[in-house]
């Protein structure tokens, strides 16, 4: 056999080959950019409304709360492990929370069972704290909860989130709220000698608000302690901004100082603190009003000079609600996903990659929710839910017809979560 022969075989050979690996690949983008599969872990009540997170039971798996606001119940999910993460998990109601808007888990008593503050507003106006049966054998029994009012919240503003923080070194865990309406705050619940006495606690307003979005505790300005880093959804200081821890002592009753930080004058929606641009600085990355993200990338550490990008969303997603960053496509470089609201017909979750930088205006778009299900979409948490070391996606839906049941919008989806497919 002559050398031409041969080389017309291995040509035939490598062009075949090629053939295969461009279908490959072209079949594994066909999946990435796709919709992901959608896994249901609640549809049991009304409105789901924003996911929490926490290891509970010790066994390194992530657990989750929600409030229903139109269902007016706080409940707790627990991871069941990766064999049955596609299934629903195992759960339990933990108080009567009418208008709630928000909860997270604190172990609030420091007894070691991880409790639950809810944040209600419409005409609740309340902080409810649900305090944990002490033997984990019991966290999945509602008798063995019990909730309480917070007297010195009561009626004060419409509650819309709460994040638990050491402020003032003193007995234990404080929280910091904020709420809505126009007498919106934004203050922190001191903690008695005795947590469980929920009439000792002391609430301290920091600054005004109009609609808060976010509380995102971070040293916002590199000098050791937590600031509160907060998106304002309306009035005049609406916007991004973190409020500066004032140290120990007399001036933690005090106001504390205001620093801007970008998209003042837009209707900012959830936010999410993280190094996009991996030059060690944390940058924040906001879902704005009615179509965009703002990317303000950090300048120093002072945590008072920022540089702001503008990020649009496709025509075809609705209108834009929550953010969060993470490395979607494993190519290490950061992505952002997104979640909408008024996504009838439309993406309603979806993530984007940049091309060239992260100052990009225009990011490559990538499907995560389809266009069929889901209206109003709410705040995400990026985490490895079944195992496979890549991130998944969780999140609540609280408008869509849930197709398994047959009752009107209003329902939702629920609690629920995409699977990465890479």
């Amino acid at each position: 056999m002559t050398i031409w022969p041969r080389m017309a075989v291995c040509i035939a050979w490598l062009c075949v080959t090629g053939s295969i690996l461009v279908a490959a690949s072209e079949r594994d983008n066909a999946a990435v950019d796709g919709p992901w599969a959608l896994h249901i872990i609640d549809s049991s009540s009304r409105g789901a409304d924003g996911v929490r997170l926490a290891d509970v039971n010790g066994d390194s798996l992530m657990d989750v709360t929600t409030g229903w606001e139109q269902g007016g119940v706080t409940r707790v999910y627990i991871h069941p492990g990766y064999a049955g993460v596609r299934q629903r998990w195992p759960a339990v109601t933990v108080g009567q929370t009418p208008s709630v808007e928000d909860a997270v888990f604190v172990d609030l008593d420091s007894d070691g069972a991880v409790d639950v503050i809810s944040s209600c507003q419409g005409g609740t106006k309340r902080l409810f704290v649900h305090w944990a049966p002490p033997d984990k054998s019991d966290y999945l029994n509602p008798a063995g909860w019990r909730t309480e009012v917070f007297p010195a919240c009561d009626g004060l503003t419409r509650w819309m989130f709460a994040a638990p923080m050491e402020v003032d070194g003193k007995y234990g865990i404080d929280i910091v709220a904020g709420g809505k309406d126009a007498a919106a705050q934004i203050g922190w619940l001191e903690a008695p000698a005795k947590p469980r006495s929920v009439s000792d606690y002391r609430w301290h307003p920091i600054c005004p608000a109009g609609w808060i979005m976010s509380i995102i505790l971070s040293d916002m300005d590199s000098d050791g302690d937590l600031d509160v880093a907060i998106s304002d959804r309306f009035g005049p200081m609406r916007g991004c901004r973190w409020l500066q821890n004032p140290g120990t002592g007399p001036a933690q009753y005090q106001p504390w100082k205001n620093h801007f930080i970008g998209a003042t004058g837009v209707e900012a929606m959830f936010m999410e603190i993280a190094d996009l641009d991996d030059d060690k600085l944390d940058d924040i990355v906001v879902a704005v009003k009615p179509k965009s993200i703002l990317y303000i990338r950090r300048l120093d550490a002072t945590g008072l000079s920022w540089q702001q990008h503008e990020i649009a969303l496709p025509d075809s997603a609705g209108t834009t609600k929550a953010v969060a960053v993470g490395d979607i496509d494993k190519d290490g470089r950061k992505d952002i996903v997104f979640t909408c609201e008024n996504a009838r017909g439309k993406h309603g979750v979806g993530w984007l990659s940049y091309q060239n930088a992260v100052t990009d205006s225009k990011w490559i778009h990538h499907d995560i929710s389809g266009d069929k299900l889901g209206i109003k979409y709410d705040r995400i948490e990026l985490l490895d839910l079944d195992g496979d070391d890549d991130l998944d996606m969780l999140t609540t839906e609280e408008s869509q017809a849930c197709p398994e049941r047959s009752r009107g919008d209003g329902v939702g989806l629920g609690v629920i979560w995409y699977e990465n497919p890479h």
